[in-house]
């Protein structure tokens, strides 16, 4: 494919949900007081931006597995609720499209394990995603998660993905998982397009698991994307539960933040979790209120990493060389402070890590898990 048709094909994903965002958003400036109006929009609006946020975040990955950069993360996560995540997002794009959306998982399926989750989030809404777009109104998506071993450590799990969609014709199945490839099996159809990496970053995302994705399709009449991933189990009660924000309440935050947006959000997000917050607009402004404070005066930092002045990794490390023996602020070291930046990439979770800092965020902020990441961390006396 020619550089200018893939500029054009990524350029059409990125503008759809994007011009769908801006729409529905004017509508709702235009009908503030009718509730189910922007009830509707705004759930419509959630499921355009996750679209466009899976895009972004192909495009990363794959650069990531172009430039032999991408690593496996191994952290204990909610196994269930991250597919339970997933099927909301999946269940209301189906509504909108008019197709009938089912979801069932095998008895006992387990709660936590240990494993890549981004990695296996992206594989997984990058096939539903296909279900979506290359679908009849009226037609189906059935998505099925088994735990094909039901005991012991290790478990295999199987997810697979049944449509009853335009399927694939036989001269474009060796070339599914090609980059920029698009399974559009007649001319009606090739306008469904699609940027061509979602199947490619799902099918090395796999394969960096030790596993394969499998397709079964009839043209006309379907598909079926099935995959085995094997994960240890971890018990439940392993897990340290966070189930009220009281662990949060009255813990003061330094958030160090230069798009005034952005800071916004996560005050308000921290603030309806009970939190004092304090900011800063660059890692040097934030380094001296912190320096500046008495010893535990704040709880946790949230800290983005590109701003001017000072980025958030130097501004982490001059934060840690404050602790240690002798010096004046002993808790210089233990502190937890957490990465929340657009830097999404494996190269970059490293970075923050071998600048001190406890855990790496992406943004878009997801509420439930920056709670989470600060109530585990966060010091208890």
């Amino acid at each position: 494919m020619k550089e200018n048709d893939i500029i054009s094909r990524v350029s059409h994903e990125l503008r759809t949900p994007l011009t769908s965002i801006m729409g529905l958003n004017q509508i709702i400036h235009e009908n503030p007081t009718d509730e189910a109006c922007v009830a509707d929009c705004s759930k419509k609006i959630a499921t355009a931006s996750e679209f466009l946020l899976s895009l972004v975040n192909n495009i990363i990955t794959l650069e990531e597995f172009e430039g032999g950069k991408a690593v496996l993360d191994q952290s204990q996560f909610n196994l269930r609720k991250m597919i339970a995540s997933v099927v909301t997002v999946y269940e209301s794009a189906s509504e909108n499209e008019g197709l009938n959306f089912s979801y069932t998982e095998s008895e006992n399926f387990p709660e936590y394990v240990q494993g890549d989750k981004n990695k296996l989030s992206l594989i997984i809404n990058n096939i539903l995603s296909n279900a979506v777009r290359f679908n009849k109104r009226g037609g189906h998506i059935d998505f099925t998660a088994e735990d094909m071993t039901g005991q012991g450590v290790e478990r295999t799990f199987r997810f697979a993905v049944s449509d009853s969609g335009i399927g694939i014709s036989e001269e474009m199945l060796p070339h599914l998982f090609s980059k920029y490839e698009t399974a559009d099996a007649a001319p009606e159809y090739q306008t469904l397009g699609g940027a061509g990496v979602g199947l490619t970053v799902a099918n090395e995302a796999i394969k960096l698991m030790g596993s394969s994705i499998h397709v079964r399709s009839t043209e006309g009449a379907g598909s079926t994307f099935w995959f085995d991933v094997t994960l240890p189990v971890v018990d439940a009660e392993e897990i340290k539960p966070v189930d009220s924000q009281h662990d949060l309440e009255g813990k003061t935050i330094l958030v160090a933040e230069d798009n005034m947006v952005n800071s916004h959000i996560v005050r308000h997000l921290l603030e309806s979790f009970g939190c004092i917050v304090e900011t800063a607009t660059n890692g040097k402004d934030a380094l001296a209120l912190f320096s500046a404070s008495e010893p535990y005066h704040y709880d946790a930092i949230i800290m983005d990493i590109r701003m001017p002045v000072m980025d958030g990794l130097e501004a982490t490390k001059k934060i840690r060389a404050l602790g240690g023996e002798g010096c004046y602020s002993p808790d210089a070291l233990e502190i937890p402070i957490i990465a929340l930046t657009a830097n999404a990439l494996d190269e970059d979770r490293k970075e923050t890590m071998e600048a001190g800092m406890n855990a790496h965020l992406t943004k878009p902020i997801d509420a439930a898990e920056l709670f989470t990441v600060l109530a585990a961390y966060m010091r208890k006396d």
